[in-house]
């Protein structure tokens, strides 16, 4: 839901920049690239934090 919220904020954006619909979509493009790079870095990350953070409570 964030995503399409996100999606048409930039899309206004650039609408109402002037900046055309070919650059639209590359940009899109581009920050959907970046989104799941991040996803699947940080989502391994942040579950093996919570693994810790668990263990470390129940150990504590």
């Amino acid at each position: 839901m964030l995503s399409i919220i996100l999606f048409l904020l930039l899309a206004w954006l650039f609408f109402k920049l002037g900046i055309g619909i070919i650059k639209i979509t590359l940009y899109l493009i581009a920050f959907g690239i970046i989104a799941i790079f991040f996803s699947y870095l940080l989502l391994p990350i942040f579950a093996i934090m919570a693994t810790a953070g668990i263990l470390f409570a129940a150990l504590r």
